[in-house]
């Protein structure tokens, strides 16, 4: 910017516009295009008034972040209700399945199982066939298959079994919950 010697008025190098006359304003049409998308299925004053539309575009995007936000926790939740479902088709506990499971080795999700569970049933069948001879062979109260549709599991436990992985740690992202508190430093072997 520079200042005129004459008669101390703005005037912008290099612009299009003429230095000694009103620069206009941009025109509002298209923060108005982008409001009418988003709030054309409305109704009343959330349509027809731009106070109105603003106020509803806003609780718009609220929820959609609440729903981006709250989307891991539901699909997480969901899936271990699944496969639960599907445990309790094959007449086997859940907690006992995740044991045999930790205790095997075989690193899969509840996401994954209830995927399995859903798509592949006759691998999700084997799996808990598997869990269940070897949650047997360790002593524990199963309920056997019936004979007509069972898998003939043979498993040498003290092969298959060992001590569990040690379970990943899952590091919150960002400020606490009630914001208050900053988040804080990472220790040498957090990294």
């Amino acid at each position: 910017m520079h200042l005129s010697t004459t008669l101390s008025l703005r005037r912008i190098l290099n612009s299009g516009f003429h230095p000694f006359q009103v620069i206009p304003k941009p025109d509002v049409w298209m923060k108005r295009e982008r409001l009418n998308r988003f709030t054309a299925w409305q109704y009343a004053s959330e349509r027809d008034t731009v106070k109105g539309a603003y106020r509803k575009e806003d609780k718009i995007f609220t929820y959609l972040n609440m729903q981006r936000q709250d989307e891991p926790k539901l699909e997480k939740f969901h899936a271990e209700e699944r496969v639960r479902t599907a445990l309790a088709e094959h007449d086997m506990e859940y907690p006992k399945f995740k044991s045999i499971l930790a205790q095997s080795h075989i690193l899969l999700d509840n996401i994954v199982l209830s995927q399995l569970a859903i798509y592949e049933p006759r691998s999700f069948k084997s799996l808990v066939a598997f869990a269940k001879e070897l949650a047997r062979q360790e002593g524990m109260d199963v309920i056997p298959d019936d004979p007509e549709f069972s898998y003939d599991v043979h498993v040498d436990n003290k092969s298959v079994l060992r001590k569990p992985l040690p379970r990943a740690v899952e590091y919150t992202r960002g400020a606490s919950e009630n914001h208050t508190h900053k988040p804080r430093k990472l220790r040498e072997d957090e990294y």
